[in-house]
């Protein structure tokens, strides 16, 4: 979001709460008229609990549905929860069913089953439908609203149609050409269609090879597919070859702020990605707090073991005081290595670059990169520990212990993520936290066996 927009959002929400505190209800209802939902939504989901189901309570029906699809999901949730069944179905019935999938995927059984009775009986299928497939598949993000044209109609007769198409139909840009049994037979472009004389029919103007998912896809390969293949529209189809929706790069757009969200989290130790993946005021404190000491707590034992090692080579440091100087300098050398390697590692895994069958080859490589970027380094850290007035005995210590920790990060941090997915552990959650515990204490003790040798303590 640039500057501009977040000043805009700011001074509506001031605006909104001066109005609120001077109790001017029907201002409120003026001041929010003709706004866009997705900067109310923003605005509701910064407010107090109190102040949402007012804001909420004074928006026009239409507008209402809109930013119920912009909030987050505890404002969603909220709101919905102190709606009528009647009204909160009214609601759900505007909004595109994909979206209205995703908002009671998380509601409990009784409560959903309540808002799906209050809905059109025609909606409530179309939900229930959507819900039936796996979380983060593609059969939750799909719609079943598209257009559909037979083989046999001209570009004409096309047009004609189009004109009385469903309203909510979400995107024209593909018309998709079906068989009888609702087989697709390929994809006619609208632009094609516009442009084409009219007497021309589909089965000529069609693509006939088309890019397809399962229902079952997961939605990061749904993603994957767009990017690499740059289009607006994906095709879901079953494997008898029928076709059951389709999915809009608006939603794939949502997958990847998500997925990145939730990737960024579990790199920092943060489990539980997708429920934190909401505006940061509208997730609760105990949330957060739960979903971070687990790993706080297991690394904090883990780390014990640096504790560990410096008691172990105790007489060692006392002798030759000099040595505890750079241990800050080593371990954070080494934990910035370990760290680059498993964030490229973790990439080139989510993109598919990386397979487990090139393991040797990815090894391989992140040790001749590690020995490179370790002689560079040590060479550095061999004149750093000269100029703070070391002898060449201990700067030589130095300059090795570099090279065998930037050698020793880069190997281990190719293999941890390497080892979490062939395990099916998500890299992600498992790499990074490991990579600064193992790096810390194992390369404390490489300072200090290599000084042990070569000082002859």
């Amino acid at each position: 979001m640039s500057t501009g927009t977040i000043t805009w959002v700011e001074a509506l929400e001031q605006r909104v709460r001066n109005v609120l505190a001077a109790h001017d209800l029907d201002g409120l209802r003026l001041l929010l008229a003709g706004r866009h939902p997705a900067d109310i939504a923003e605005v509701i989901d910064r407010l107090d609990d109190d102040d949402k189901i007012r804001v909420f309570g004074l928006l026009a029906p239409a507008l209402a549905a809109d930013v119920l699809g912009e909030t987050s999901r505890e404002a969603t949730r909220e709101l919905l929860e102190q709606l009528p069944a009647d009204k909160a179905g009214d609601l759900l019935d505007r909004l595109p069913m994909d979206d209205v999938a995703e908002i009671l995927s998380e509601d409990v059984p009784e409560r959903q089953q309540a808002l799906l009775a209050a809905m059109e009986p025609g909606d409530a299928a179309e939900v229930r439908a959507l819900l039936s497939y796996p979380p983060q598949s593609a059969g939750r993000l799909m719609t079943e609203k598209f257009v559909r044209v037979r083989p046999e109609m001209t570009a004409g007769e096309t047009l004609v149609y189009l004109r009385h198409s469903d309203p909510e139909i979400e995107s024209f840009t593909d018309l998709y050409v079906l068989g009888p049994a609702q087989q697709l037979l390929g994809v006619a472009p609208l632009h094609a269609v516009v442009t084409a004389p009219p007497e021309r029919r589909l089965d000529a103007l069609m693509q006939s090879d088309v890019i397809t998912i399962a229902p079952t896809t997961d939605q990061e390969e749904v993603a994957r597919l767009v990017a690499r293949y740059d289009v607006l529209t994906l095709p879901v189809v079953a494997a008898s070859g029928q076709m059951l929706g389709i999915i809009t790069v608006d939603d794939v757009i949502d997958v990847l702020v998500s997925e990145s969200t939730e990737d960024v989290l579990r790199f920092a130790g943060i489990e539980g990605g997708p429920e934190l993946d909401q505006p940061y005021f509208s997730v609760p404190l105990a949330r957060v707090v739960r979903k971070r000491v687990g790993w706080l707590l297991l690394l904090f034992l883990a780390e014990t073991f640096t504790g560990s090692v410096l008691r172990l080579f105790e007489s060692e440091l006392a002798r030759v005081v000099a040595l505890s100087f750079f241990i800050p300098l080593l371990i954070g050398t080494g934990g910035n290595t370990g760290a680059q390697t498993v964030s490229t590692l973790i990439r080139g895994l989510a993109l598919g670059e990386i397979r487990l069958r090139d393991a040797p080859r990815v090894i391989g490589r992140e040790l001749a990169g590690g020995i490179l970027l370790g002689l560079i380094l040590g060479a550095v850290a061999f004149g750093r520990a000269l100029l703070w007035g070391s002898s060449y005995a201990l700067a030589g210590v130095v300059g090795l212990t570099i090279i065998a920790i930037c050698t020793w990060a880069n190997t281990i941090g190719a293999l941890i993520p390497l080892i979490a997915q062939k395990l099916k552990i998500d890299p992600a959650v498992v790499s990074a936290p490991l990579i600064t515990t193992l790096v810390d204490a194992t390369g404390l003790a490489i300072y200090l066996l290599i000084a042990k040798v070569l000082l002859g303590l």
